[in-house]
């Protein structure tokens, strides 16, 4: 004979005993995409250093810009400053923007890394969450590739002058 005190506490063990597993079952599915997350928080970090690199070299080609301004136009090199000034605003104008994605994308990604800790979303919807996100950090990492690249051509330009 089987008493009714030892059915329920049957009963509840094994309601504690599937709740436990199902936990564990959530944080085993979120591991890798926490370890995701953990990646694109470190790349925005990167990418908050090179924008640093990026905005020291602009500071770098605005003092020679001004420093070479006559000479460029003595040797007639009219479209190469109107390149150069046109690169510079353009980070200007991308300047606040870029920092303004990385602060929110870094923002994005803690409150997911919350998220998906205490197992709020579905596979899918933690899939689109993640490619989303990837994608916000791929383009600030392609604006800071163009800029890092454009004002280096544009510092050996600068050295060409020197040279002359």
């Amino acid at each position: 004979y089987i008493s009714k005190a030892n059915i329920h506490k049957n009963i509840l063990l094994n309601k504690i005993f599937i709740v436990i597993s199902l936990v564990l079952l959530m944080a085993c599915n979120n591991e890798p995409s926490i370890k995701h997350i953990d990646n694109l928080i470190d790349r925005l970090d990167d990418a908050n250093k090179e924008l640093l690199k990026v905005e020291n070299e602009f500071d770098y080609l605005i003092s020679e810009f001004k420093n070479k301004e006559s000479v460029l136009r003595s040797m007639n090199l009219v479209v190469e400053s109107q390149l150069l000034r046109a690169y510079l605003q353009q980070f200007e104008d991308e300047r606040v923007v870029i920092k303004n994605d990385i602060l929110f994308s870094n923002t994005q990604l803690n409150n997911l890394r919350d998220d998906f800790k205490d197992g709020l979303y579905d596979d899918e919807t933690r899939k689109n969450y993640l490619d989303s996100e990837e994608s916000a950090v791929k383009t600030i990492e392609a604006k800071l590739d163009y800029f890092s690249d454009r004002f280096a051509n544009q510092r050996e330009f600068l050295k060409t002058i020197d040279n002359q």
